[in-house]
């Protein structure tokens, strides 16, 4: 699996490129490739419509628990998961995000069969600060977490949730543009401060 700027994301064993301003029927055929694929449930998550102001449904979209009915497909390559979201008010119905993470329980022995490369390097097999270390600058904390970094320039946000393992298990991919240029000009921090948990524990 290839990250590419820009562009998207070239799945494995030839099964084409998944592209920023793909309509979700376009993903959804694309994704059988995979060896799983299945539809998320709406779990402690809200809608667009559920947001009293727009910055917040911002906030949650760039956290990935903003929940959209028409962007609910989720596919497995091997132990990796593949999540996709359609962009703000402005579009809605066009891939805009592109969520990977590693399944720990498809991958006990810690080698991943799907690496996931961006410019022949393996974003998830190698420990957190080398793979920075080769990534165009600038990067800088996310606004989530200040564990995770992100690349404004390739558009990529590289998680660890547990800070504890050296290495990136997660990252989330943004194409341009978004669709929420209506709320603010930010791309991996609304910059009207946005909170996606007013509505659910706020």
């Amino acid at each position: 699996m290839e990250f590419l700027p820009g562009i998207g994301v070239a799945l494995p064993a030839g099964a084409g490129t998944l592209r920023f301003g793909m309509a979700p029927a376009e993903v959804r055929v694309l994704l059988t490739a995979a060896t799983g694929v299945h539809q998320e449930m709406q779990c402690m998550s809200l809608t667009r419509a559920d947001y009293t102001e727009l910055r917040h449904a911002h906030d949650a979209w760039l956290s990935g628990v903003l929940f959209d009915p028409a962007w609910t497909t989720a596919a497995t390559f091997d132990d990796v998961v593949l999540t996709v979201a359609g962009g703000g008010p402005g579009r809605p119905d066009r891939l805009a995000r592109i969520g990977i993470r590693i399944d720990p329980a498809r991958r006990p022995e810690g080698v991943s069969a799907t690496p996931v490369v961006w410019d022949g390097v393996d974003l998830f097999g190698h420990p957190a600060q080398d793979v920075v270390s080769v990534l165009p600058g600038p990067t800088h904390p996310s606004a989530q977490s200040p564990s995770d970094v992100t690349v404004e320039r390739l558009g990529l946000r590289l998680r660890r949730p547990l800070a504890a393992v050296d290495g990136w298990s997660q990252l989330v991919l943004l194409g341009a543009p978004d669709g929420w240029e209506p709320c603010c000009t930010g791309t991996f921090e609304c910059a009207k401060g946005g909170d996606a948990l007013v509505g659910i524990f706020r």
